[in-house]
């Protein structure tokens, strides 16, 4: 373990901020990475992000929202509301450098471990107001330069958040104009989140996680330095199987922030565990981990590695997806009695000091219950690596699919058309896509699996896009659950619509008979959304020939 880490044994971390950490993302993001790498330390965490707060207001509220905790560490995040959204003033930076020292003066007084945070960015291109008074390249700048020079001046570990996501942003945009981590300018997405977690976790000194091992398929031996175990290595008629036992959880990447790792080195410095493979006899092989499937890769892919911790599917995954629901479910538990109960939502009026106690003495007991999960985690990680050009995941009567892009959220009306064509796009699906995401959908949640993908949404839509790939012309029955409404497209085909209903995703509501010609078959689907958590699964019955789910970036040209 670095010198550099900030955390012991026992410690209660508590994160402070404005509303971007009372987003509960970055910050849970960490809490779960450190939860599932640390078991051992057993630590327990508290949100006291406050929206519209300042320094100076942290300070006012500082005995009773984050002192009442007894933290040992307490990460500060200030600086966005600070700058006033307006051109710099000496007023301002002196409020925010004054805020900025008392709070540290006073966590320190009470020994607590301090980890400052720089005032992260706006997308100006969002709000070109922002742009007009230089928000980000003066205002935010100069607040986050103060908070490097209290660092400094402290001793402190400190993370220059402004920097890093203006860094990766730039690269992002580059590669894609269309790229945005801040959609409301202030508030960032989970993409953006992730950028934050990354920047938090090396100023706590959280160490790098790099391992590898390698298994020759020859002659069914392991090889590395790894602290992974390679339990077995067998051949079957689907391919040849290893069996990898992991040390620690993967983190789950939720898949609306992924669309931010080809530009931001989070998995490789902290979530890569590399399983080399050699001995593959076929020019081209995939990867299956429970019911996902990788594409079909050359033979030279998998001997540069996999990263076992960026595999989705599977027993490891999934728990590893658990945690980051309970780390969530968890800390709105503490939000909602400390704010909603305890404060009625003032900071004035209808406080009680029971409620508020009993809010923070729940908080060890439901992190102890976290490592409780997590000792009883499945960590064994079944690969399969098959010989075969076949691309995606194989679906055949009454199988979910579970491979899919997704697109959105939007808002109402429910009947626009946000691709330009909503039947056109089932004939050509455009080659540079970045704004789809690739996901795999929970089949063991199928009521609510777009609340894991974009949360709890209300007057929302998604689309959905699949590609089929049959061997043969067939008719089948399409069959469909969603909650709320819904529109299926087929070739181009209107196959059905109810946008306005609103229903649990029961599954095989409605039944639509279908002909899937030979070859590749684009499925569109559209769901609607007016509150609370949301899902849809689809399946087919009838089938003559099992078919193959394709994500488009898989297959990125589809002209059928």
């Amino acid at each position: 373990m670095s010198n550099n880490f900030v955390l012991r044994q026992n410690d209660r971390i508590v994160f402070l901020g404005d509303s971007i950490t009372e987003q509960q993302l970055y910050t849970n993001y960490v809490e779960a990475y450190l939860a599932s790498r640390y078991p051992e330390l057993k630590l327990t965490f508290f949100n006291a992000g406050w929206g519209g707060d300042t320094a100076p207001g942290g300070c006012a509220r500082l005995e009773r929202d984050v002192l009442a905790l007894k933290p040992d560490v307490v990460t500060i995040c200030y600086g966005m509301n600070d700058g006033g959204y307006c051109p710099m003033k000496p007023e301002i930076r002196d409020a925010f450098v004054g805020g900025m020292r008392q709070l540290v003066s006073r966590l320190k007084a009470a020994e607590v471990r301090v980890v400052l945070l720089t005032p992260g960015m706006v997308d100006v291109t969002v709000n070109s107001d922002l742009s007009k008074v230089e928000y980000n390249t003066r205002s935010l700048r100069a607040l986050a330069d103060e908070v490097l020079a209290l660092a400094a001046a402290e001793q402190l570990p400190v993370a220059d958040l402004h920097r890093l996501m203006n860094d990766v942003e730039a690269a992002a945009k580059a590669a894609d104009p269309a790229f945005c981590m801040v959609p409301d300018s202030v508030h960032p997405d989970p993409a953006g989140h992730l950028v934050m977690a990354f920047g938090l976790l090396q100023a706590l000194g959280v160490p790098p996680r790099h391992e590898e091992v390698t298994v020759d398929l020859t002659t069914r031996q392991a090889t590395g330095t790894s602290e992974i175990g390679i339990k077995h290595v067998r051949h079957t008629r689907k391919g040849d199987t290893v069996d990898v036992r992991l040390d620690k959880l993967p983190f789950f990447v939720e898949p609306a922030a992924r669309k931010v790792l080809p530009f931001l080195p989070f998995q490789e410095t902290y979530n890569e565990v590399k399983l080399r493979v050699t001995g593959i006899a076929q020019e081209r092989a995939y990867v299956r981990t429970g019911a996902t499937r990788t594409a079909s890769m050359p033979r030279a892919f998998f001997a540069q590695g996999i990263n076992l911790l960026d595999l989705r599917g599977g027993a490891a995954m999934k728990a590893a997806a658990t945690l980051h629901a309970y780390t969530r479910e968890k800390d709105q538990i503490y939000f909602r009695l400390w704010r909603v109960v305890a404060l009625n939502n003032s900071n004035a009026t209808g406080y009680s000091a029971a409620v508020h106690k009993e809010a923070i003495r729940l908080g060890p007991g439901l992190d102890r219950a976290r490592d409780r999960m997590l000792s009883k985690s499945a960590l064994t990680l079944r690969l399969v690596v098959s010989p075969t050009e076949q691309t995606g995941e194989r679906v055949d009567n009454g199988d979910f699919i579970g491979r899919w892009s997704v697109l959105g959220p939007f808002g109402k009306p429910f009947a626009d058309d946000k691709v330009g064509g909503e039947a056109a796009l089932t004939a050509t699906v455009p080659a540079l896509a970045s704004n789809w995401l690739a996901v795999d959908l929970d089949l063991d949640g199928l009521a609510n699996n777009l609340t894991s993908v974009f949360g709890v949404r209300t007057d929302s839509f998604v689309y959905a896009l699949t590609t089929l790939d049959s061997p043969v012309e067939q008719d089948a029955e399409l069959l469909l659950g969603s909650d709320d409404g819904f529109a299926v497209w087929l070739n181009g085909e209107t196959i059905g619509a109810n946008l306005g209903i609103g229903r649990w995703a029961q599954p095989d509501s409605d039944r639509f008979p279908v002909r899937l010609k030979k070859g590749r078959n684009v499925l569109l689907v559209k769901i609607t959304q007016m509150s609370g958590e949301w899902g849809f699964c689809v399946r087919f019955g009838g089938l003559r020939s099992p078919i193959w789910a394709v994500r488009h970036d898989e297959c990125p040209t589809l002209n059928v």
